[in-house]
């Protein structure tokens, strides 16, 4: 039956003279228009049928959409050989379900339900593997009649630029949402953003809730160019109790950021530059990031090859013993800092190394990366993408931490059907083997997604 239901949406498409462009499915599901399906000639698929349900007054419809998302993994000695492992690998499974209703050009609601399963993983469920069913989303938009601003009240997903701060964290089984508000203003070629939230605590078997040990407030701004743009933004984040380098205390920290990007027929880049102050504890924050994807696309050779260099730093603590820090904190990141694996994350850590996109066809496409990594102190340990350490940094002078060479391919046969999948090995360096267990990592991944 799961097979079949893909299998009817997905029926050929039917005659249609429109005129307009078809809406792409999006990473954030609210972002979707389908309102030109108010045109009967706009339907392409008998799925339309559900994207757009007029609602008996002008401009008033609802839009049903969802996923169903099954992903394969299978690590290799994780946790660098302190985790436990599953040789036959385990299953990860995301169901998503969402409905979209407008009430004119001032109102809509949105809600969406999340249903995150594991099966087969020694030791059980990670945090972010398993809520058997929740509401995953659930806000009010009210906006003006020309949709210059928006003011949005409840539980929403947020992502800001790549993710490096703040991101809906698709990596994970279980995709990150935060409670309150977000403000958005547009004049021209210039976006405004202001939020006031708190990280939603998952919860497997009973409902969610707002975490009010963390409370996010900030405020940005964009402006658009031609194939890129510029940004800026600031975010505070009080957490009640943090720990970096082996302090533990109160965090309040502001964090000031600019990136800035372009897509060029041949040349493009993105670059963000971070800087972090507040108070942790007794002691003063200071500490800042730098993260760079800078490449070149060869559309005039066979399968269209990107060659990029991608860099990352972000700063360490530089004395175990003082109350100042100066580790950067990620904040909410997106969990594939140092790639799909997920093994390591932004803070003390500085990485750089080649990646390589080769376009087979319209469809398909080749990544072969080999990243290598460093301590960015030698007073700080390494930690994993939730900012919690994983190895101390006061038992090696060791900077060296490792190399993973890797590859994912993709495939999409259809804008709902796709699927991905790729191998990572790491490499453990000095300051692993000075700190063990030192075990290299293999980890392989294949993910099949349907979107509606």
């Amino acid at each position: 039956m799961m097979i079949l239901v893909p299998l009817l949406l997905l029926a050929n498409k039917a005659e249609a003279q429109c005129q307009k462009p078809r809406p792409i499915l999006q990473p954030l599901r609210y972002e979707e228009d389908w309102s030109l399906l108010s045109d009967r000639d706009c339907k392409e698929e008998p799925i339309d049928n559900i994207k757009y349900v007029p609602l008996g007054r002008e401009n008033w419809y609802l839009s049903v959409g969802g996923e169903i998302r099954y992903r394969y993994e299978n690590y290799e000695a994780p946790g660098f050989g302190v985790g436990p492992e599953t040789p036959s690998g385990y299953i990860l499974q995301r169901y998503l379900l969402h409905t979209d209703w407008h009430f004119g050009h001032h109102f809509r609601v949105f809600a969406q339900f999340q249903s995150g399963l594991e099966n087969g993983r020694n030791g059980g469920p990670r945090p972010t593997d398993e809520d058997v069913a929740d509401l995953h989303q659930g806000f009010l938009d009210i906006t003006d009649s020309s949709q210059n601003w928006r003011l949005r009240v409840g539980r929403q997903e947020i992502e800001f630029g790549t993710g490096h701060l703040i991101g809906a964290s698709e990596g994970l089984n279980i995709r990150r949402a935060f409670d309150g508000f977000r403000f958005t203003f547009k004049h021209g070629r210039w976006t405004c953003n202001s939020t006031l939230t708190h990280p939603v605590l998952v919860r497997p078997y009973t409902f969610d809730i707002s975490d009010h040990t963390q409370t996010e407030w900030g405020a940005g701004f964009t402006r658009v160019r031609e194939h890129g743009g510029w940004s800026g933004y600031y975010f505070g984040l009080n957490r009640k109790q943090a720990f970096f380098n082996g302090k533990t205390g109160q965090d309040i920290s502001e964090t000031f950021g600019s990136r800035l990007w372009k897509q060029g027929t041949v040349f493009d880049y993105n670059t963000d530059v971070i800087f972090q102050t507040g108070t942790f504890g007794a002691g003063h924050i200071l500490a800042g990031a730098v993260s760079s994807n800078d490449g070149l696309t060869l559309h005039n050779l066979r399968f269209q090859p990107r060659f990029a260099v991608r860099f990352d730093y972000a700063s360490g603590d530089s004395d175990h013993n003082s109350q100042n820090l100066n580790t950067f904190s990620p904040l909410f990141p997106n969990p594939q800092y140092s790639s799909i694996s997920a093994l390591l994350g932004p803070s003390n850590l500085t990485d750089v190394g080649p990646l390589i996109r080769i376009t087979l066809n319209a469809k398909t496409a080749i990544s072969p990366e080999m990243p290598f990594y460093w301590r960015s102190s030698i007073h700080d340990g390494i930690y994993n993408f939730n900012g919690m350490q994983i190895r101390p940094g006061n038992l090696s002078t060791a900077r060296f931490v490792g190399y993973q060479p890797g590859v994912t391919l993709e495939r999409a046969f259809s804008p709902h059907l796709s699927t991905t999948g790729g191998y990572f090995y790491f490499f453990t360096g000095r300051f692993l083997h000075e700190t063990p267990p030192d075990k290299g990592v293999g980890y392989f991944y294949a993910t099949v997604t349907f979107r509606f």
